[in-house]
This record gives structure tokens, sequence and C-alpha cells, in this order.
């Protein structure tokens, strides 16, 4: 016999916990100050990675998604963020709450999959569409 536990969607957890916070983006609005966008740059790359998806191109990544564990550099505040960035653009959200941010990294990856948001060929890249 195996047990097999549903996630609850994204809608579901924030229901509960409150919504993710736009930290970084290249096209949306934000939800911080746009003279810390480097300082919560620096922290995220900084932070401890938890979990990492990569499609690799010929020169490098052509998109990472990651969920980090990182330091408020305003509030010092221990938050879990999931950044998405590809050759096509980049967002990072992040919450207080890790169940929150592994739920947003898990629809990431799935939507990602579902529906590719790279151009169908990435020169030499090893992932299959």
């Amino acid at each position: 016999m195996s047990l097999t536990f549903t996630m609850p969607s994204v809608d579901e957890i924030t229901a509960l916990y409150g919504p993710l916070r736009t930290v970084l983006s290249d096209s949306r609005p934000v939800d911080i100050q746009p003279e810390l966008d480097a300082v919560y740059s620096l922290e995220i790359l900084g932070g401890k990675t938890l979990r990492e998806s990569v499609i690799n191109g010929e020169t490098g990544p052509a998109l990472i998604i990651r969920l980090v564990e990182y330091v408020d550099p305003v509030t010092r505040a221990e938050l879990y963020g999931v950044e998405k960035w590809s050759v096509v653009g980049f967002r990072t959200v992040d919450h207080w709450v890790r169940l929150v941010s592994e739920t947003e990294f898990e629809r990431l990856v799935r939507a990602e999959f579902a529906q590719p948001t790279l151009p169908p060929v990435v020169s030499g890249s090893s992932a299959a569409w």
C-alpha cells in the first residue's frame, strides 16, 4: 500500500498564509522600493539554494527556476524566494512560509513543462521539447 498526498494549490496556500510578495521583475510591478532592488538581488543570489531546475543552452543556462532561503536585507527576517530567470525575462517572489514558496516552485516547474516559455529550439540545448 502506498500513500499519495495531494499538494495544495498556490491559491489554497496563500488563502491560509497570505500572498507571495513580488521582489524583482523585468516587466511587472514589485512590492519593494525600486532603490532596493540591487540589495535584494545580492541577498537572493547569495542565499542558500534549496531546490533548482535548469535548462541549459549552448552557452550556459537558458532557464533557471530556483527556491532559495535568504535574509531580507531590510527586516532581517528569514524568507524563502522563488526566482525564475531565463533569456526571456525574470521574476522573483518570496514568502515567510516555506510551504508557500515550495508550492510556487512546483507550480512554475510544472507550468514550464506543460507550456514552455522558451523558444522551441535553444541552440545546443540538452532539453527536449
